[in-house]
């Protein structure tokens, strides 16, 4: 075999290893057997007073916005999740729609997920499903703990935030990403007696 054949066949090989690497589909993140809301619990208050970016899904643990004023949305590198983003990580689901699998994703991973908070409201394509309202015609109600669990999910089209701690009187404590400007956190909210609400869950929690 000559100089030349030798350098197109190694080249016709590494052009195949490259375009193998890049077109090959990359779920970062570590599969796991078990995913509990207490495990739910743990891995959103991390976010806690982190930052907010539309369309993002990364933040640290250092209880601060440490990209402050970056507003640039769509997932630029800004650090903070949105709603869904931070829904869909908390919740460990795999990056495929309607999967209902575990996935441990580390909260300095850039992973929005394929929902929206529509896409909460609705059933996740099968991911999750309703436990308490009816879309935009009835709330969960003022009554309806004994419906809900934390880490369920109040969602809206336009907003997703996670039940933290039933209250009562139809108020809970909610963990969720706002905005640019308030971030990510934990907040009291009447999300089940507003009938833009349903309450979701996530299907199959594992129990420990």
């Amino acid at each position: 075999m000559n100089v030349r054949t030798l350098g197109l066949l190694l080249g016709l090989v590494i052009g195949m290893l490259v375009s193998a690497m890049i077109n090959r589909p990359v779920e970062a993140g570590t599969r796991i057997d078990c995913w509990t809301r207490q495990d739910a619990v743990d891995y959103s208050y991390k976010g806690r007073h982190e930052g907010y970016e539309w369309g993002g899904g990364w933040w640290n643990d250092n209880d601060q916005d440490d990209t402050p004023g970056c507003a640039t949305d769509g997932g630029s590198g800004c650090e903070g999740p949105d709603c869904s983003g931070f829904t869909f990580k908390s919740w460990a689901l795999p990056n495929s729609s309607g999967a209902t699998g575990y996935v441990k994703w580390t909260i300095g991973e850039n992973v929005h997920g394929p929902y929206n908070s529509t896409s909460y409201r609705d059933g996740c394509n099968g991911a999750c499903f309703n436990v308490c309202g009816n879309g935009t015609s009835n709330s969960c109600g003022a009554g309806s703990y004994d419906e809900t669990m934390r880490m369920d999910a109040f969602a809206q089209d336009g907003h997703v935030g996670l039940l933290y701690n039933e209250d009562s009187n139809g108020y809970d404590h909610i963990i969720e990403a706002i905005n640019n400007s308030a971030g990510t956190g934990i907040w009291q909210r009447n999300y089940r007696v507003q009938t833009a609400y349903d309450g979701m869950r996530r299907r199959n929690w594992c129990t420990p």
